[in-house]
Order: C-alpha cells, then sequence, then structure tokens
C-alpha cells in the first residue's frame, strides 16, 4: 500500500465508515461537510476528514461517538435518589456512620468491620512533609502529599486482592484524616478513652473535625460531618471516578488509585466548585447584597457555584438533607443565615436549586473551618468510592475503548 492509498478513501469505503448509503456521501460533499478529490468516476476522501465526520459528529448527519458504559453494582443515581447497593445513601447518612458506609460499598460484613487505624510511623512522616509545605496551601494540596508519602511507607501496597485492599483503604483514609495539621482540640475525656482503649479509636468524623477547625466538636456537629461524609462517599461515574477505574484496570495499587482520583478531582471542573461555594458564601456574609454578587458571576459568564447538577435535573437530593443537618447546629451562625439570602435569590429567578456542593460549603463556613474545608471532606469521603470501583475493577477490568484521532501534519517525503 502506498502513501496516497493510506490518505485517501473510496466513495464505498468512506460510506461503509460513516455507516451511510453512497447517495449520502455525495449530499455530504454538496452541502460542504466532504472534499472529493480525483474524478467523478474515480471519487477520493481524505481519511482524516472522514475521520473527523464519523468520531465528532454533526448533528443529523455522521453517527455519534459510542457511549462508554461500565456496569457497576455499587452507586445508582436517579434523578431524586442516590442508593449504595440499593439502600437510600441518604438513610445510610442519617444512621450509620461514614465508616460502615465505606465498609458497606466495600462488601463488608457488620461482623467483620473493623477500626479505622493508620501506621503511626506513616503518619508522623506525613505530617512531617505536609507541615513543610507553604502555610497557605490548601486541605487538598496537602492530601495529595499524604497519600503519596502513606504509599511510599507500604511495601505490601501492590496487592490487590480484596482482603488486603480492604485493610489499606481503612489505614488510608485514617491516615489522610490524621496527618492533616490539627486546628482544634480534643476535649481530654475522650483522648484519655483513646489513649486507655487504642482498640476504640475516635470515629473518623470526631478526628477529622477538629483537623479542620477550633469550634467546639460538640456530638451533634460531629454529626454533621459524619453525614457529609456519608453522603459524598460516591456519586457513580463523576470525573475523578472514572479516572480512577482506568487506573485500577490496569493494576495501579490502592495508593496510586487514589492519587488519580485526587488529581482529577483538583481540577477547576470538578472539585473546586465547593471551594468556590465557600467564597460566595463569605462575601455575603462580609456584608455584600446577593443578588448583585450572583449577578455580577452571571454577567460574567459564570456558573454560579453550588447550584446546579448533571445528575439532578430537578435538585440534588443530597443537598436538602445535609443543610437540614447544618441549620439544626449552626442555625444561629451567620453563614447560615447568608447561605439562605443566597438560595431565596436564586429561587426567586428560577434559577438551579442547591447541590451538594452547597450544602458542604455551608457546613464549613458555619463550622468556622478552614478555607477549602469542602474540598478536604469531599475528597476523603470520596476515596471509600475509589476504592470500591477500584476493587470491582481488580476484579474484572474493563476493556476501555482506546481510539486516537491522528489530525497533525502529515509526513514530509
Amino acid at each position: 500500500m502506498n502513501e496516497d492509498s493510506r490518505q485517501y478513501l473510496s466513495a464505498a469505503d468512506a460510506a461503509r465508515r460513516l455507516g451511510v448509503k453512497l447517495d449520502t456521501i455525495y449530499a455530504y460533499v454538496s452541502r460542504g461537510l466532504l472534499s472529493r478529490h480525483g474524478t467523478e468516476k474515480q471519487s477520493r476522501f481524505e481519511v482524516a476528514q472522514v475521520e473527523r465526520l464519523a468520531l465528532r459528529g454533526r448533528r443529523g448527519v455522521a453517527p455519534k461517538a459510542p457511549t462508554l458504559i461500565i456496569t457497576t453494582e455499587l452507586t445508582e443515581v436517579t434523578p431524586d435518589a442516590v442508593r449504595y447497593r440499593g439502600r437510600s445513601a441518604l438513610e445510610l447518612a442519617r444512621t450509620e456512620p461514614f465508616e460502615r458506609i465505606a465498609e458497606w460499598l466495600w462488601s463488608v460484613p457488620l461482623e467483620a468491620a473493623q477500626p479505622f487505624i493508620a501506621p503511626k510511623a506513616a503518619v508522623t512522616l506525613a505530617r512531617s512533609l505536609s507541615a513543610s509545605l507553604p502555610e497557605d496551601a490548601a486541605p487538598l494540596e496537602r492530601l495529595r502529599v499524604i497519600a503519596s508519602v502513606l504509599g511510599s511507607t507500604d511495601p505490601l501496597r501492590y496487592d490487590t486482592s480484596r482482603g488486603p485492599v480492604v485493610a489499606t483503604a481503612r489505614a488510608l483514609i485514617a491516615g489522610l484524616v490524621e496527618s492533616l495539621p490539627r486546628l482544634g482540640v480534643r476535649p481530654t475525656g475522650a483522648a484519655q478513652a483513646s489513649h486507655a482503649a487504642p482498640q476504640q479509636p475516635e470515629r473518623l468524623a470526631h478526628r477529622l473535625f477538629t483537623q479542620l477547625t477550633a469550634t467546639r466538636p460538640t456530638a451533634a456537629r460531629v454529626r454533621v460531618l459524619d453525614a457529609a461524609m456519608g453522603l459524598c462517599a460516591d456519586h457513580a461515574l463523576s470525573p475523578s471516578t472514572l479516572a480512577v477505574r482506568i487506573a485500577a484496570s490496569q493494576r495501579a495499587d490502592p495508593y496510586g488509585v487514589v492519587q488519580t482520583g485526587l488529581g482529577a478531582l483538583s481540577g477547576a471542573l470538578h472539585g473546586a466548585a465547593s471551594l468556590s461555594a465557600e467564597e460566595l458564601i463569605a462575601e455575603v456574609e462580609a456584608g455584600a447584597d446577593p443578588a448583585h454578587v450572583i449577578g455580577a458571576r452571571l454577567r460574567r459568564g459564570e456558573r454560579i457555584p453550588g447550584f446546579g447538577h448533571r445528575l439532578h435535573q430537578t435538585a440534588d437530593p443530597r443537598a436538602p438533607a445535609l443543610l437540614e443537618l447544618v441549620r439544626e447546629s449552626f442555625e444561629s451562625k451567620r453563614a447560615v443565615a447568608a447561605a439562605h439570602e443566597i438560595v431565596t435569590v436564586m429561587q426567586t429567578r428560577g434559577l438551579p436549586a442547591p447541590n451538594i456542593d452547597w450544602a458542604l460549603a455551608v457546613f464549613v463556613r458555619a463550622a468556622g473551618m478552614l478555607h477549602g474545608a469542602s474540598e478536604a471532606i469531599m475528597a476523603i469521603a470520596r476515596v471509600a468510592g475509589w476504592i470500591a470501583h477500584a476493587l470491582e475493577e481488580y476484579e474484572s477490568p474493563t476493556q476501555f475503548p482506546w481510539h486516537a484521532l491522528y489530525v497533525g501534519p502529515r509526513a514530509e517525503g
């Protein structure tokens, strides 16, 4: 086959590639969608042009690129519900601690539940390296460093069978929490109880609360964080989860899988929505008019962070569930009032309803947590879901359809 034949297709071959009749090919030519070369009896069409038409498509003309379908037994998302392995995520978040929800996603029976404990030496090293980062480093950036350090200290991280992966996941999540700089002080009684009975450590939500805020960790306030983590544990095939499944399908170890998820989550189009929502609430807390704050963003062509959801066109059911708990525990806080003012303006104009990113931001502001804490909560909670998806890939890897369409310059000579 010479160079010329590789660059062009006959009319019949182009029709087969596009899945259309031969007459349709010439209709495309008349519409300017394809360029014809050669003579009328021996028409030829550039391979690159046909590929662009086939894969990118044009409305009502070329077939669309195939949709990627991944089968899973984990999370079902409908317009008005989220279910983890058939159970309502909202109900689980109301009744179960985050640890149990994570183990439910991992198919761990109740009688096999284990505490989430991180190796002390690994946490000490991770804390040390995290402390060397710039003082204004975002919590999510610290988590990426921490995850890398925790993985480097685990010589058995490459075992991807179910039991070892679940054990690794417990230690990894606990390590991410424990290695963050601590802002609050834990009650003396709880600390003594933990020292006397290390086999019964504090709940993860309690440990994380004191890492993110100096606000007193009452049972009710910690319960809000516990519920938030449960609601954020998984949400079908988000971009970070897809990245995680691709990494796991190539047998990346659990730490590598989580690093992949954290990298995707850190993107401006993914996890940063809650961070932007924190900033929106802070503006109104400081006295800005909510209508003017929203209007300024709309004028710049920006989406209002924390509102609307691709999979929940009417309303994200997780948001009202978490916001109700926030109001019960932090009703007197200015952040709650400011958030309500913003939602009222949105509702008055018929704009989208709040989503889970908004509810997280309201909680973080009301609890006096450090800037970016909403991203950290989402990331740590989502590790549970990422590990669950990785387990599915380890047991039955997805054959992801790879196809690259080269559209660059042709080789000369």
